[in-house]
């Protein structure tokens, strides 16, 4: 397959990551769903949301001139087409059970072997998420508690690192995750990282950090009434219904691919039906 020059960082203009934010004037929470609402659904203030310009991340001065395709995972091949090419980085963000873990999971063990540092929810729960997700647990070496097993990965050599989550690294996570993007670069390997957020949106510790990662994808559930519903993506005005069995992933921002959006798989035997494409 030819090799594409996506070194660029691309954004999605019909996604609330793209190039603005939508910040109310009143309360100042941001917006995340897909449509703006009509109103604030923080302080109810109509037209309440206002676009704010945003500085776009990962625009780094050595960008790749060609992708090498990695391995195509078919249920992600609408928003990977050629694979999350080997040297990049992935961040799945979201709220708590929007499905971030079961769809890293599953892409990660797909790939190949994986280093997986479960270090929000454990090892015995997060190989339980991994076998209902439907990834193969055959693939993975677990870790937990802190990222010292890092210094395995010259022994291991796997094909990916997960982090889950990103934000229990604690202050030092800046620093780990530039040496493993460096690492998935140098050594063609893939690393995919998971980022807690609020009810909001936002991260558990205020940061806007997406790591300068080669794609950004938001697992966005649906929020009625201020309340998460699963199997459904939208807002209180427009709900879609996922397929069965599948989280809705947004690639908001990309070099590797054109943004868009795609409900991927999270279940165990569940393969992909496609929905919504935008």
């Amino acid at each position: 397959m030819a090799r594409q020059n996506c070194a660029d960082l691309t954004t999605n203009e019909n996604h609330a990551s793209g190039p603005v934010r939508w910040i109310c004037f009143v309360c100042g929470v941001e917006c995340r769903f897909k449509k703006i609402p009509s109103y604030c659904h923080d302080c109810g203030t109509p037209e309440g949301f206002q676009a704010q310009a945003v500085e776009l991340r990962g625009t780094r001065g050595e960008a790749v001139e060609t992708l090498e395709p990695g391995v195509i995972v078919p249920e992600w091949a609408p928003l990977l087409p050629i694979g999350l090419p080997r040297g990049c980085s992935m961040i799945l963000r979201g709220r708590p059970g929007a499905g971030k873990s079961r769809a890293a999971f599953r892409l990660a063990t797909n790939i190949g072997v994986t280093m997986a540092f479960a270090l929000e929810m454990g090892k015995k729960l997060s190989t339980h998420t991994l076998i209902d997700a439907g990834g193969n647990n055959e693939n993975v070496w677990w870790y937990e508690h802190d990222c010292s097993g890092l210094d395995e990965l010259k022994f291991i050599k796997p094909d990916s690192v997960v982090i889950d989550s990103v934000q229990k690294i604690g202050r030092d996570r800046a620093r780990v995750v530039a040496k493993l993007r460096r690492w998935a670069l140098e050594e063609g390997k893939n690393l995919i990282l998971i980022s807690q957020q609020n009810q909001k949106g936002v991260s558990r510790y205020g940061e806007g950090d997406d790591f300068d990662c080669d794609a950004v994808c938001d697992v966005t559930p649906c929020a009625k009434d201020r309340v998460l519903l699963k199997n459904v993506h939208g807002n209180d005005d427009h709900l879609t219904e996922c397929a069965p069995g599948c989280a809705h992933v947004a690639l908001a921002k990309s070099r590797v691919s054109l943004p868009g959006a795609w409900d991927v798989p999270i279940g165990k035997g569940v393969e992909a039906r496609p929905l919504v494409v935008c």
